[in-house]
């Protein structure tokens, strides 16, 4: 029998632009629905389905609904929403009464940072700080965080495309963020049921070091060395996404925020 011909793999170089636009597009509606059906079968599980249509937001309710595209409705709420490109950890301390540990996320200028303080003790609770000028700041305390959306939270944040929300089981009616990353990229946004928001734009840099931070904070036990035969842990080889003498980035490299970035 004759072989069937072999399927020629197609060159992008031929497509037009507007094909390749039509399917980066439907790609991302896949990609929104796909997260869009994640997020309804959490609420059905937790039991807070019948809840979005009673006390949500009027913006979770549509995205829920399929009525609109919450990438597009948030990025057209904070179009200049300042680029953070590089961070800093603040130096730990064995100190008996150290209650959080502390990373800073800042723009080249730092005229925008993001603060973010970790708690140490079982709530695990996190609290995002946006500042502006060093003048004005909105925090959101999220806690508690449960060690199972812990655990959920990290595969989530490192995917390269998608939507996803970090809050805990109180969901709307306390402070909860949304992540909407996109070929690597992030944006970050803070809500508050008091009615101020916030939001700021990542680098994939910084949410990759975000997201290795917060495994080694969350699950310090788990990555530590086991214990050698005499008692001491074994060195721990130091991860090679881990920050540089505590810094990610470059604060003074002009190269790392040429000016906005667009989707």
């Amino acid at each position: 029998m004759p072989r069937p011909p072999r399927r020629r793999i197609p060159d992008f170089d031929d497509v037009p632009v507007e094909e390749l636009i039509r399917l980066s597009r439907a790609l991302v509606r896949r990609i929104t629905d796909q997260d869009r059906q994640r997020l309804i079968l959490a609420l059905r599980e937790s039991g807070d389905a019948r809840r979005v249509w009673t006390s949500a937001p009027a913006l979770l309710q549509q995205f829920f609904a399929g009525e609109i595209d919450l990438d597009e409705e948030l990025l057209g709420r904070f179009p200049n929403a300042p680029l953070l490109s590089h961070m800093h950890v603040l130096p730990g301390s064995s100190a008996p009464l150290q209650q959080q540990v502390t990373v800073t996320l800042g723009s080249n200028d730092d005229a925008a940072t993001l603060i973010v303080d970790a708690a140490l003790d079982e709530t695990a609770a996190l609290t995002f700080t946006f500042s502006l000028f060093g003048a004005l700041a909105l925090r959101f305390h999220l806690t508690p965080l449960l060690s199972a959306d812990r655990a959920a939270w990290l595969p989530l944040l490192r995917r390269e495309n998608g939507i996803t929300v970090l809050w805990t089981r109180e969901r709307w009616e306390q402070p909860y963020l949304i992540l909407v990353r996109r070929e690597g990229f992030g944006r970050l946004y803070a809500f508050s049921p008091y009615g101020f928001e916030a939001a700021a734009r990542l680098t994939p840099d910084m949410v990759t070091a975000l997201a290795d931070w917060l495994e080694r904070t969350w699950f310090a036990e788990e990555n530590a060395p086991a214990p050698t035969s005499d008692g001491r842990r074994a060195a721990h080889p130091v991860p090679s996404s881990a920050p540089d003498e505590n810094a990610v980035g470059d604060a003074h490299d002009p190269g790392s925020d040429a000016g906005p970035f667009e989707w």
